[in-house]
């Protein structure tokens, strides 16, 4: 015999176990159903009086599934389905009260916050767009949100809060290339075509660096350089000292670029590459 009410679920014969001092098959339903969940809470007594419980038996890991003994006892099944019925529809009218209730307690948290929202919307999608490379590992986080035209509270700070994090990255960036340049790498970017080379390569590693450094995959920019190397790849021209730093970036990128492009900013090839230089490695036509 199977379970008087499946609860729109499957249930499955688990085997004769004992319970109680007596033999009993147990009938298991492996779904999580809200209807049992919500007929179990509103109709207790029913329920297990007509066999319905919680066990961790007949399982091959401890979790707790919805069960029935078949203890053998004629059960009640018209007054055992009105019960089950109405503790459903109860549960449901609840849960759709709840839900009415938070939807409209958020419509007004959005009204509320619009006129602080816009503004930010407005400064984040002009970042989105115009400097992507700043948010890193964000960027997905900042297009889902802007894909949300109702901010509550949370979205709001949420976006403050990414906002804030790409200006920071952009500020300790500009900060980083405000310092001297690397003394090793000065005397080089003297050299006009050396600068005018070393803009271009910042510029081929950045559009490489589709990732903004959130993989490791040797293309593009390092989570180490990539503020910098965008920052620069967005300058129309490169003075001495931000060229030694372009210079500096780009040694330790080297590998991403032909022997010949390497000779020419740094003196020197790689000594070693983990792989040979791709067919379609950066090229300045020089």
């Amino acid at each position: 015999m199977s379970p008087p009410i499946d609860f729109g679920a499957a249930w499955r014969n688990a085997g004769t176990h004992r319970r109680y001092g007596h033999d009993l098959t147990l009938w298991l339903c492996d779904e999580r159903t809200q209807e049992f969940f919500d007929a179990y809470r509103g109709a207790r007594a029913e329920l297990t009086g007509a066999g319905y419980s919680w066990t961790d038996r007949g399982r091959d890991r401890p979790a707790l599934s919805a069960c029935w003994w078949d203890t053998g006892i004629a059960v009640d099944l018209c007054g055992l389905a009105n019960a089950a019925d109405l503790a459903i529809r109860t549960a449901a009218a609840d849960r759709a009260e709840k839900a009415n209730a938070a939807a409209e307690r958020l419509a007004r948290e959005v009204a509320e916050v619009a006129p602080e929202a816009a503004p930010i919307r407005t400064e984040l999608t002009a970042m989105e767009g115009d400097r992507p490379w700043s948010f890193g590992r964000q960027l997905g986080d900042v297009r889902q949100l802007l894909g949300d035209n109702a901010w509550g509270r949370s979205g709001l700070q949420y976006a403050e809060r990414l906002f804030s994090n790409a200006k920071g990255n952009i500020t300790r960036a500009a900060a980083r290339l405000g310092r001297p340049g690397p003394a090793t790498w000065f005397a080089r970017a003297a050299d006009p075509d050396i600068r005018a080379a070393a803009l271009s390569l910042c510029r081929i590693l950045s559009a490489l660096d589709t990732d903004w450094a959130a993989v490791r995959n040797s293309a593009g920019w390092s989570r180490a350089t990539t503020w910098t190397g965008h920052t620069l790849a967005e300058m129309g021209e490169l003075d001495q000292a931000q060229a030694a730093h372009a210079l500096g970036l780009l040694h330790g990128h080297r590998r991403q670029l032909p022997d010949e492009l390497c000779t020419l900013l740094f003196g020197s090839a790689p000594t070693r590459r983990r792989r040979s230089a791709p067919s379609d490695a950066p090229s300045l036509g020089l």
